[in-house]
């Protein structure tokens, strides 16, 4: 049994790995996932300022990809103060609202808007306003304060949001990337373009799980989702819509998670509570059948094959079903992996931004991290200014003596 640093780290249940929050803001910046930078939160003024203000009502914020963005057919009133700086669409899960044009003064007036609008109460609350308006609704967050605000409510009931901050973490990047592709394939080859709205986000917490992915209104978190193959984006995307309902109100919290095995945690609980959660819904399921699996004996072998959807076969959507299968489009691991009696030698040679080298000799498929955290003090250095390999696995690298790894 391996025991490096990557072992530790996949020793670790996943159960329980969800952050405690109560609400999620995602800003609308139009920019693509790829172009974002390593830590958002840090280095762009709007979601920090965003961050700082609704922090005390527990709310998480993340970009999403700019091919996650609505098309915009809505116009400012006049009467929103104009403003220089940046104005971005907020939403806000799992009560689907969305806010239009917000500039960071109204970011006080939204944090107070919040509190006043408990998770539940906020949606009705517009429904009934909206049942007025003709357009968009315009209300001053907070009366008197003279900052008024488009809101909308989101069409979708259903959404499912997947972490593809590559620049923070390539596994996410990469692998989360791949899932992402697969879900707005199913949405769309299946025509639920209605139903459920597949969001790319920034950092949301647990590299290491990659993929990871939330359902709204649900609010529940996955990871180590499959990315070769389709199996658990069909039971993701069956749960979201499932459990979609009347769009902003959460599930009862009995509900029965499913995926046990990959499941992180659910919005509005702290770790205990998951734990308990999870925990009660094993013993449940314990005379079910092996609890591991990713299918259950309530949930679909197949979303193709879903119950009420028996449409799809008359427009030929279960013939589809390999059309976004990517089973065949990434080799195994067993073919990845060659047997040979004396592992071959390389020289690696770890770069930092200052152009300072390290040369390290190791074996192909020795682990980075294992090779950089060797006893050799010469090595200390190196792993110091490592922050991360995406599991830090060496491949085959044929007639190639040298390979650079740049550390930031």
């Amino acid at each position: 049994m391996s025991t490096g640093p990557g072992a530790k780290e996949q020793e670790e249940p996943i159960q329980g790995s969800a952050p405690t929050y109560k609400r999620h803001l995602l800003i609308c910046k139009g920019v693509p996932g790829t172009d974002w930078p390593k830590k958002p939160e840090m280095s762009d003024p709007y979601l920090n300022l965003l961050s700082t203000a609704v922090r005390g009502q527990e709310v998480k914020v993340n970009f999403i990809d700019a091919g996650s963005k609505e098309e915009d057919t809505s116009i400012a009133p006049e009467e929103i103060l104009s403003s220089a700086g940046p104005r971005f669409d907020l939403i806000l899960f799992p009560d689907n609202v969305k806010f239009l044009n917000v500039r960071p003064e109204a970011f006080r007036d939204l944090s107070r808007f919040l509190e006043k609008n408990p998770l539940g109460e906020l949606r009705s609350s517009i429904e009934t306003k909206k049942a007025q308006e003709d357009d968009s609704l315009v209300t001053e967050l907070v009366p008197g304060s003279g900052e008024k605000v488009a809101i909308e409510l989101v069409k979708e009931p259903s959404a499912v949001l997947v972490c593809i901050h590559g620049s923070r973490d390539c596994r996410c990047g990469e692998q989360g990337g791949e899932l992402y592709k697969i879900l707005k394939d199913m949405v769309q080859m299946t025509g639920l373009t209605n139903s459920v709205k597949i969001y790319g986000v920034s950092h949301i917490g647990g590299h290491k799980y990659a993929p990871n992915t939330i359902m709204y209104p649900s609010g529940d978190w996955h990871g180590n989702l499959s990315d070769r193959d389709s199996n658990d984006a069909q039971q993701i995307l069956f749960d979201a819509l499932a459990n979609g309902g009347v769009a902003g109100r959460v599930r009862e919290r009995a509900a029965d998670p499913i995926m046990l095995d990959k499941w992180r945690g659910r919005i509005g609980m702290n770790k205990e509570e998951q734990l308990k959660l999870y925990e009660a819904a094993l013993k449940k399921k314990s005379g079910q059948g092996s609890v591991g699996s990713s299918s259950t004996a309530t949930s679909p072998a197949s979303f193709f094959s879903a119950p009420g959807e028996e449409l799809y076969e008359e427009d030929g959507l279960k013939e589809q079903k390999n059309a976004v299968s990517v089973d065949s489009a990434k080799p195994t691991k067993a073919t990845e992996t060659t047997t040979t009696t004396s592992p071959q030698k390389v020289k690696i040679v770890f770069e930092t931004f200052q152009k300072v080298r390290t040369e390290i000799e190791a074996k192909v498929g020795e682990r980075i991290l294992d090779i950089v955290k060797d006893k050799d003090p010469s090595r200390h250095g190196v792993y110091q200014a490592l922050e991360c390999t995406c599991g830090g696995q060496l491949g085959k690298v044929g007639s190639w003596t040298i390979a650079f790894v740049f550390c930031s």
